[in-house]
């Protein structure tokens, strides 16, 4: 059987190196390399220099950095069959541990009219182990029944704890929850966490928006990194158009969710940390994000060099648009998986689509030349969470940024808002990643939006985080550094704080401060000759006229929604009149 297997293996190489394996267009052809004749993977590198990956019988291993590939069996092909979602790891002990989902046992019975799974409903994982970098292997053990849809990553924490993200189908309503194992012998033994359980229903079968496909409730297909602080941060796949964010301290214990500054169709992402030591997101955005539509015919690339608080502007590697009418799951790039062959070489397979490409990561650091849609004004919003604005309640589709955005583009003008803001940063925070974040990126034009946390006096402080004479000189250090490089800049005020806003360590109406903090911004303004959107003077006429501040925010400082699209109107017509 395994002299057969390899044959045929060698066959499928040979018709493979015909023509592409994937049917996708590369939009960057000229720096992505087709990987002719790979599996999907995952894949790990092992001791000997062999690349590991695993396929539905067992395991494949090239010595030849993936020209070739011969099988080994690593376990009873009788008993066993692996599904395309799964999960492999190679300890730094050189032990080898491979998640699977057991196609011989899987039995699907899934009604949305009797709320959802059905009893027998079932696809168990398994954990293969090789304590020996894959020379011998243990039988497959049985970690958990019911039926799981995908196990995608499993991640070695520095603690030596390894971790692995899985899942698993809950009826009434039909849905999935998800589970994270950990384990501190190299995978002998097994501990689970309390479900993560989102709600929500939605089913296989069901519409989204206009989707012709199915969905779950839930979320699901996570992909999981360990910051260097030591904490864990989830990213889980939800019916929102946004990843639903998480974050544990061991895996095992994880706070509430929220929605993640990355907007994302309704499909599992993989986040990577790479040599460099940045992350490497891959996943799938939709083509027409305010129709959602195009699920899942664009695969895009960020990277992170703060631990993911911001990711650089996307840029979609792939496309494989569905022609009008056309089933649009026949033309899905997704499910992807990444390994980095070598440092800064990185292998991007998708389960989905049959994309199997390599490309440099130096290359994919940079703003795109010649945008996928044309070109376009790159605009920068600069500034901490009132910037960020996704929260809960607050999608990345309902911030100012994205607001923007939309509104300039009503007006026939071609832009793309890049959102970086972080919670609770303030002036002398930004300065430090202006370089990395905001002028490496050579934006057309920056907003920059600061003093709500430069202002704020902490509990047992008399002072303000920093001085009015510390603000003024940062902020003055942003607007020349920009100017420096021919950036366009709009400095705006902060929204003032509503009726019930928190008081600040000395009892004060916060307000008190922040009205001179932003007084220095309009003079830095006046005297630099930059245009100012004034949101602080904007809300304070507003609440003269009768308007309740406390509604257009989430807790009296964050804007919510309606918050959101009222500073957006107010700053759409002056930056349209800059990038015209």
């Amino acid at each position: 059987m395994v002299l057969l297997y390899n044959f045929m293996m060698r066959l499928l190489l040979f018709f493979a190196l015909l023509g592409p394996v994937a049917r996708a267009e590369l939009v960057r052809a000229d720096q992505v390399e087709t990987l002719r004749g790979a599996p999907l993977g995952p894949f790990v590198r092992v001791g000997d220099g062999a690349i590991w990956g695993m396929e539905e019988r067992g395991a494949l291993i090239s010595h030849d950095e993936g020209k070739g590939w011969a099988f080994r069996e690593i376990f009873d092909q009788v008993r066993f069959q692996s599904r395309k979602e799964r999960a492999l790891l190679r300890t730094r002990e050189g032990v080898l541990l491979y998640a699977f989902l057991n196609e011989r046992e899987r039995v699907f019975k899934w009604d949305d009219q009797k709320g959802g799974p059905q009893e027998g409903c079932r696809l168990p994982v398994y954990v293969a182990r090789s304590a020996d970098d894959g020379k011998t292997w243990s039988p497959p053990v049985l970690l958990q029944d019911g039926w799981c849809g995908a196990v995608r990553q499993m991640i070695q924490l520095r603690t030596g704890r390894v971790v692995l993200v899985s899942q698993q189908a809950r009826a009434n309503p039909g849905r999935h929850i998800t589970l994270i194992y950990v384990s501190d012998d190299l995978g002998k033994t097994w501990q689970v966490g309390a479900p993560i359980d989102l709600g929500s229903t939605g089913a296989y079968g069901a519409e989204l928006k206009g989707i012709n496909g199915g969905t779950h409730g839930g979320g699901l297909e996570g992909t999981v990194f360990e910051k260097k602080s030591g904490e864990l941060e989830l990213l889980l796949r939800v019916p929102r158009g946004h990843f639903e964010k998480m974050t544990s301290k061991d895996g095992l214990v994880w706070g509430s969710s929220s929605p993640s500054m990355i907007a994302a169709s309704d499909s599992p992402g993989m986040v990577v940390r790479l040599a460099s030591g940045r992350l490497a997101l891959l996943w799938n955005r939709f083509v027409d994000p305010v129709k959602q539509m195009g699920r899942r015919e664009e695969l895009s690339l960020a990277f992170s060099n703060n631990d993911g608080l911001t990711w650089t502007s996307p840029q979609v590697i792939a496309i494989n648009r569905a022609p009008v009418g056309a089933r649009e799951g026949a033309f899905w790039i997704a499910y992807p998986y990444v390994f980095e062959a070598a440092p800064g070489r990185l292998w991007i397979s998708t389960m989905q689509g049959d994309l199997r490409v390599a490309l440099r990561e130096a290359d994919f650091i940079g703003p795109v030349a010649k945008p996928l849609d044309g070109p376009a004004a790159r605009i920068i919003t600069l500034g901490d969470s009132i910037t960020k604005g996704a929260r809960p309640g607050v999608s990345p589709a309902e911030t100012f940024g994205a607001h923007l955005q939309g509104a300039l583009r009503s007006r026939g003008l071609r832009a793309h808002v890049h959102n970086i803001g972080i919670g609770g940063e303030r002036t002398d925070q930004a300065r430090t990643r202006l370089e990395s974040e905001v002028v490496a990126a050579r934006p057309q034009l920056v907003t920059v939006m600061y003093g709500t946390n430069d202002s704020w006096v902490d509990e047992g402080k008399t002072a303000s985080r920093l001085s009015v004479a510390q603000f003024e000189e940062n902020l003055r250090a942003i607007v020349e550094r920009l100017q420096a490089e021919k950036i366009a800049v709009v400095l705006m005020t902060a929204p003032k704080f509503g009726e019930e806003n928190r008081r600040n360590g000395l009892g004060e109406d916060p307000n008190i401060r922040l009205a001179r903090y932003m007084e220095i911004t309009r003079q830095v303004a006046r005297q630099s000759g930059l245009p100012l959107v004034d949101h602080f003077a904007g809300w304070a006429d507003a609440q003269e006229r009768g308007q309740r501040l406390q509604a257009w925010t989430t807790d009296g400082c964050h804007p919510n929604r309606d918050g959101h699209r009222e500073m957006a109107g107010r700053m759409a017509e002056c930056v349209a009149g800059i990038i015209r």
